[in-house]
């Protein structure tokens, strides 16, 4: 996905600048944050008024550990392509910003007790075996809505120029999934308690509706 925005970012401003005058309405860059780092393109509509943004955010992390022995391996990873207007209200680069964006945040944790430990759960004691794991995944709305403010550029010079945004994205609630695999013997046991902790989760999940957004860009007028 990264590369096809990448390339859907470079056509857009080639065929914007093609038809534009001599001084272009376009411009593309970089921008990183809260939502990841990747390109921009950015579009006049209006001089000094309103301009349009198409931006796509990536960003991946992986961690591993293990505690109590139980290894833990989680992934995060942050991939949004946002659609955004701006409005420079006093004809300078202070904006006013709303836009939508494709969403597509997720976490994921899966844990593995260490064979032949034996474990307390829940007041109950089991001895692990080979293949018993646990997974955690955490998913949020494909769409989301954003607002916020900033500073861009809303000049028509050529050139080098610093941005920022701050924001929020609105997400809804997130969706959390638990799933533990056992023993036959334990399997029920564990279901039950994976309910739970999947319950308990998800009401904790509940008040993050709004992420915080804080990206700094650089861009490029043609």
């Amino acid at each position: 996905m990264r590369s096809s925005c990448f390339a859907a970012a470079l056509v857009l401003a080639s065929l914007c600048a093609a038809t534009a005058d001599a001084a272009s309405p376009v411009d593309i860059g970089v921008t990183a944050g809260t939502l990841g780092y990747g390109p921009q393109v950015g579009v006049v509509l209006v001089p000094r008024t309103f301009d349009a943004r198409l931006n796509f955010g990536d960003l991946s992390y992986s961690y591993n550990t293990t505690s109590s022995d139980v290894y833990y391996d989680g992934h995060l990873k942050l991939q949004n392509l946002g659609l955004l207007g701006d409005w420079h209200p006093f004809a300078g680069s202070f904006r006013l910003t709303a836009g939508l964006f494709y969403n597509d945040n997720k976490f994921d944790l899966a844990g593995t007790p260490t064979a032949g430990q034996t474990y307390t759960v829940n007041g109950a004691s089991y001895t692990a075996q080979p293949g018993d794991h646990a997974t955690a995944r955490v998913d949020f709305n494909k769409l989301a809505t954003y607002i916020g403010f900033g500073w861009g550029d809303a000049s028509d010079s050529a050139g080098l120029h610093f941005t920022s945004d701050i924001g929020v994205m609105y997400q809804g609630k997130p969706s959390a999934h638990i799933d533990v695999t056992t023993q036959p013997a334990y399997q029920s046991a564990a279901n039950q308690y994976a309910q739970a902790a999947q319950s308990s989760l998800q009401s904790d999940l509940n008040n993050f509706r709004w992420y915080p957004v804080i990206q700094l860009g650089l861009v490029y007028r043609f």
